[in-house]
């Protein structure tokens, strides 16, 4: 399984990486980056932070991942507690999950491996 992660905070990558272990992840510091390199490569699921200080927020790429990409599984991590943030991405079915930092990594884990075998079981 191939797993993108975005996120301006490299010290964060590192450690959604240790969570994730097992799959093949590739790395994204921004939304722009994320969006390179999914034109070249494809991807079972994106995990993106909210806040990355870049041209566009996390929400705004797993809105253009839905809409260029819509078989990949798009989860959304943040530190922000605001709660029009979570109800945008979820109306907007934008994302599969969210997930508040620091995320608990089972739960994270845990739904990743939840929504992934939904969505092959779906496929075959």
């Amino acid at each position: 399984m191939n797993i993108l992660i975005c996120d301006d905070d490299p010290d964060i990558r590192m450690t959604m990486r240790r969570t994730l272990r097992g799959y093949d992840i590739t790395e994204a510091g921004s939304p722009r980056e994320a969006l390179d390199v999914l034109k070249t490569t494809t991807f079972d699921a994106i995990v993106s932070d909210y806040s990355m200080g870049a041209d566009k927020d996390g929400l705004e790429l797993l809105h253009h991942v839905k809409l260029l990409y819509p078989d990949t599984i798009r989860f959304l991590v943040t530190a922000n507690r605001e709660i029009d943030i979570a109800a945008r991405a979820v109306n907007e079915g934008a994302v599969h999950r969210y997930f508040l930092k620091p995320w608990d990594d089972a739960k994270l884990r845990s739904a990743l491996e939840i929504v992934l075998a939904s969505k092959h079981q779906r496929s075959a």
